[in-house]
């Protein structure tokens, strides 16, 4: 799966409304584990850190317009719990303070954990060559998206791209403002773009979202926190293991994790039983252990059913080693 992450997604992981970090690292993940692939040129690096000082003042600035108050009538101030409120509305604007000093200590001293996040994801670009670079001004000359008037960054991005397209079948634009996005049909690519792409990718598709989460959402929905994307691509290499090699290293993966849910047992289950290369080794030591392992974290009535074929294939395995051990 191909995407593209542009620099306003990066840049409002800084700002009060953005998406939370964790959506993030659950893109480096899934990159990590090539369950994507992230086409990302070094103008989206290079637009993020022109601007990120910009981003992260206003941020800082609203911040601190954020207090808390308190107005008490003469009628109320008589109440003893009037007290209760002053003190808990001093605590609140002295620790938003230190908030603020503690945060501004920390970009001093390049030690905010979205950067380091975010610079590790910026480690993914390619360089822009010159030629991009003119064909993106023509682009702009001739009024073609994407793109704001005066601007040139998403020009230059989508030129990239377009260059990337040997090794894209269907792309997945990740943006949150309006260059990429249709004036009809919210939510999905300009026509222009869509047109263009098909021209030259007749077999190749593309997508808009309009942020991390509905990205993820759209495609990951099962996974909850950037820590289970280890263990799910664990379960798709098992699902999809071609060799008793391939499945003994998917098992090796999927041992290191002690918890799994009932969607992710049913889909394990569903391995076992499917899939040739696991189900003729069922009997090796590590397979069979393993499924002895999920066995009993099962919950719902639907992943108890989903295992009752390996649980059967277990039984007849014991069944044949009692009656091999019985002596003559």
């Amino acid at each position: 799966m191909d995407i593209f992450v542009d620099t306003n997604i990066l840049l409002g992981l800084y700002q009060l409304s953005g998406p939370d970090l964790e959506e993030l690292k659950k893109i480096i993940k899934l990159s990590e584990n090539e369950q994507i692939t992230v086409h990302l040129p070094q103008h989206v690096s290079d637009e993020f850190w022109r601007n990120r000082e910009r981003v992260i003042r206003e941020a800082l600035d609203n911040f601190a317009k954020t207090k808390a108050v308190q107005f008490l009538p003469n009628i109320v101030r008589s109440n003893p719990k009037a007290n209760e409120l002053r003190k808990a509305v001093d605590q609140v604007n002295s620790l938003a303070k230190t908030l603020r000093e503690e945060t501004a200590t920390e970009i001093k001293e390049n030690k905010l954990v979205a950067d380091k996040l975010v610079a590790s994801f910026l480690k993914l670009s390619k360089p822009v060559s010159p030629q991009i670079v003119q064909k993106a001004i023509l682009r702009k000359q001739l009024g073609n998206p994407p793109g704001k008037a005066g601007s040139l960054g998403d020009a230059i991005n989508w030129e990239w791209l377009l260059g990337q397209i040997a090794t894209i079948n269907d792309l997945k634009i990740i943006s949150a403002d309006a260059d990429f996005e249709s004036e009809l049909v919210p939510g999905t690519p300009k026509e222009f773009l869509i047109r263009e792409w098909a021209s030259i990718n007749p077999f190749g598709t593309l997508a808009l979202y309009k942020s991390l989460p509905e990205f993820l959402k759209a495609h990951f929905p099962d996974i909850k926190l950037a820590g289970e994307i280890d263990k799910f691509a664990a379960i798709e290499k098992l699902e999809k293991a071609l060799s008793f090699a391939a499945t003994h290293s998917a098992i090796t993966r999927l041992d290191k994790f002690d918890d799994f849910g009932d969607i992710e047992i049913m889909r394990i289950a569903e391995a076992y039983n499917n899939n040739t290369q696991v189900r003729m080794i069922i009997g090796d030591a590590d397979v069979t252990a393993f499924a002895k392992k999920i066995i009993p974290l099962a919950k719902s009535d639907q992943a108890k059913e989903a295992l009752k074929p390996v649980v059967d294939v277990l039984t007849q395995i014991e069944e044949l080693e009692d009656e091999n051990d019985i002596p003559f």
